[in-house]
């Protein structure tokens, strides 16, 4: 069994990229501490970094703005599409009851370093968030995911939501930043980092909830999970590689590349996750293949063609191979 990585979603570092850039502090800097480069990042802000890579990058952050509240700014500045699919569902949950649930249940689409719970105690009902055993997670990293959760929480939610927020980092020489942006009540050195809610507004409907997008969210949660859960972090990057590449199918030595291996190290990385090359090719063949039947008027020949099939013919059996039917079949469903 490959052993576990724990992972980030892409997009997140994005957002720290837009906070350092809009102090006119070099990303690209930091970017280079961490062993990320910023065209993957922005062409595939679905894919997964690693969360060793994502602590260096909010070490140099942190060092690059002298400022140990950098992860407030961050959080604080990030848009639902930075937490992808779990961002969805926070703006259209029906209750807070709902926002509480769908964190728990959908956090390691955003990041797989970290478990979250619920918590209770008289009159509050709590998030709380414990780093895996064995797993470095920057300080930096558990208040940007806090201050995420608040900031949206304002967006959605009627004013008094949170009452209090509890943190195990060690009180800064200024506490400030963390009151302003987080709650007046923040406790420092706590056991577990802890957002408390007002229990009485759990079940309160929510302005902007919409019980029929909400559900349809879920299942599209559900589905990235199920993914998340059954591919390695490599083959998941590799495949949001292809869904964002125009044309033709990349050669093996191009995806190599692309994630800073070489052929021969792509391929052994592959077999040890049950895969390869060609696999991967074919795989998003056939997703694409499904796709562009749903969704366009193309006659079954253009779409084997679009896909690089010699005929029409060809295609047919290789979609059939596929999905059990034919592409004519296919659509009629």
């Amino acid at each position: 069994m490959a052993p576990f990585t724990a992972t980030t979603v892409a997009a997140w570092p994005l957002a720290v990229l837009d906070t350092l850039a809009r102090r006119g502090l070099d990303g690209d800097l930091a970017l280079r501490e961490a062993g990320l480069e910023r065209a993957w990042l922005t062409a595939n802000p679905g894919g997964r970094v690693t969360v060793a890579a994502m602590g260096r990058l909010w070490a140099a952050a942190e060092r690059l703005s002298g400022d140990p509240a950098i992860g407030l700014y961050v959080g604080l500045a990030a848009q639902p599409m930075h937490l992808r699919i779990l961002g969805l569902l926070v703006q259209t949950a029906p209750s807070l009851d709902h926002v509480i649930d769908f964190a728990v249940r959908f956090q390691a689409l955003v990041s797989n370093s970290v478990t979250v719970s619920r918590v209770h105690r008289p009159g509050a009902e709590g998030l709380a968030i414990r780093p895996l055993d064995g797993t470095p997670v920057h300080p930096c990293a558990l208040d940007a995911f806090i201050a995420a959760h608040v900031q949206h929480l304002l967006r959605v939610a009627p004013a008094g939501a949170v009452t209090e927020v509890a943190l195990r980092r060690s009180e800064p020489a200024d506490p400030r930043p963390w009151q302003a942006r987080l709650c007046r009540q923040v406790v420092f050195g706590a056991d577990a980092d802890v957002v408390w809610h007002d229990r009485a507004r759990l079940h309160t409907p929510l302005p902007l909830g919409d019980d029929g997008l909400s559900r349809q969210h879920q299942q599209l949660a559900e589905q990235a999970l199920a993914e998340l859960d059954r591919s390695p972090p490599l083959v998941q990057t590799l495949r949001g590689l292809l869904r964002v590449r125009p044309g033709g199918p990349p050669t093996l030595g191009e995806l190599a590349a692309a994630v800073n291996l070489s052929e021969r190290s792509l391929r052994r990385h592959l077999a040890e996750a049950g895969s390869g090359y060609r696999r991967l090719i074919e795989e998003h063949s056939a997703e694409r293949a499904a796709a562009l039947l749903r969704s366009s008027e193309r006659s079954v020949a253009e779409v084997a063609d679009q896909l690089g099939f010699s005929d029409a013919s060809n295609f047919s059996k290789a979609f059939k191979r596929w999905y059990g039917v034919s592409p004519d079949r296919f659509r009629q469903r």
